[in-house]
């Protein structure tokens, strides 16, 4: 369980959960969502996707806090930066070397004022120039807290340039237009915000542009919204902004004007959590996990949502991680996602991270594609402290992995798959 977790407390972790190994699988029963079979767990692929199961080596780990348990990661280049769930503070650390990482400065949030300090969760994004890292910190009462844009060009002494309070902020991201900056948010209160960012000559300033705070309360806490930018869809040739909530599912704004963002499509078959995106000239992929905060008893799952026609969004397939050894459940929960390389690394609560292999994620989409054989080959790699919060890649392709339970971040490297016979 995180360190200092009070809302929606989860029960304990089975002694067996921690030791188990465990794929990913098709949750049968998924509305509209093509059943595909599934491969066997640590075994080689057979037919048009054939190869072993690959392997994992762990290179290096720094503890970044004794107290608390760790959350979001985010990288740029050799920079990392992660949230320290309920201490109110961001680490900076020295990615250089994966088999050494090392913390190089802290920014902290905390005010010294215990009514106001009740730090939860929160998300983080960089500039493009990296001079500038943004902080969402949520609290738990949902007050008293926001949006903090940290100066980082001295990653040792990072700084306070810009501030906005929102409390219940829980999600991110950071787009470039042109010579203008924004920061777009969802919060718990406010909703969906976005904020323009201005580089003054005496630091920086956050203005609101957009507020979209319908339905209220349609963002919690951890694992109830994503967000999604791809400055540039080739379909459409604009910027989309692909927005996933515990009660909204999920909404695909042209982000073209930041401050009047456009709907062009949206699905609401089930509250969503983080989200990534595949597209290409031919379609869109979302992969999206289901939200826990608003409905405990949601099945853990991800659910892939074909896109390419955004005003008729359809689920094509769901996963969840449904070793019959195991009950689904909390121990279950998707935390946090990162597709990159043809892979899709799934941090899951007190199960560890897993993989789901490239054959599962190739172009054209799940939908009309009959022989994936969809399934994780690789298993759950059961080689840190199992929970696992948030997965992000470095530039060298080296998988870093927070964990919420012992306040530790761990790198490892994907071993290449041994040739099939």
């Amino acid at each position: 369980m995180p360190r200092g977790e009070s809302i929606h407390m989860l029960p304990a972790r089975p002694a067996m959960v921690a030791a188990a190994l465990v794929g990913l699988a098709l949750l049968p029963g998924a509305s509209n969502a093509q059943e595909v079979p599934v491969c066997a767990m640590h075994q080689p692929h057979a037919g048009p996707h054939e190869r072993s199961s690959c392997g994992m080596t762990k290179l290096g780990e720094v503890e970044v806090s004794q107290e608390m348990g760790l959350g979001q990661i985010e990288v740029r280049g050799t920079l990392g930066a992660v949230v320290e769930r309920e201490g109110g503070r961001v680490a900076l650390l020295d990615l250089s070397d994966p088999a050494n990482p090392a913390v190089l400065g802290r920014y902290d949030g905390n005010t010294g004022r215990e009514e106001l300090d009740d730090p939860f969760d929160g998300d983080l994004a960089f500039s493009h120039d990296g001079r500038f890292l943004f902080y969402a910190r949520q609290t738990h009462q949902y007050s008293n807290e926001g949006l903090h844009a940290l100066d980082i060009s001295d990653p040792a002494n990072p700084s306070l340039a810009a501030y906005s309070p929102q409390g219940g902020m829980l999600r991110l991201a950071y787009h470039r237009a042109g010579s203008e900056e924004y920061v777009v948010t969802l919060d718990a209160i406010a909703g969906l915000t976005v904020f323009r960012f201005d580089r003054t000559a005496g630091g920086a300033a956050l203005v609101p542009v957009y507020l979209d705070p319908l339905p209220a309360l349609k963002v919690g806490g951890p694992a109830s919204a994503g967000l999604f930018i791809d400055p540039g869809d080739e379909k459409l040739g604009v910027p989309l902004l692909y927005v996933t909530t515990g009660r909204t599912g999920l909404q695909v704004f042209d982000f073209s004007s930041p401050s009047q963002p456009s709907l062009l499509g949206s699905w609401n078959g089930g509250g969503l959590a983080d989200i990534e995106v595949h597209a290409s000239a031919g379609h869109r992929l979302v992969y999206a996990a289901t939200e826990y905060w608003f409905t405990p008893s949601t099945v853990p799952r991800i659910a892939v949502l074909d896109a390419t026609d955004l005003a008729a969004i359809t689920e094509t397939a769901r996963f969840s991680p449904g070793d019959p050894a195991y009950p689904a459940g909390v121990n279950w929960r998707v935390q946090g996602i990162e597709l990159a390389d043809g892979r899709l690394f799934v941090a899951h609560s007190h199960a560890g991270f897993g993989v789901l292999d490239s054959c599962c994620l190739q172009d054209p989409p799940v939908a009309t594609t009959t022989d994936l054989g969809i399934g994780n080959t690789g298993g759950e790699f059961r080689t840190i402290s199992p929970y696992a919060m948030d997965v992000e890649l470095l530039e060298g392709g080296e998988l870093l992995v927070s964990d919420a339970s012992t306040g530790s971040l761990s790198i490892f490297r994907l071993d290449p798959e041994p040739p099939t016979s």
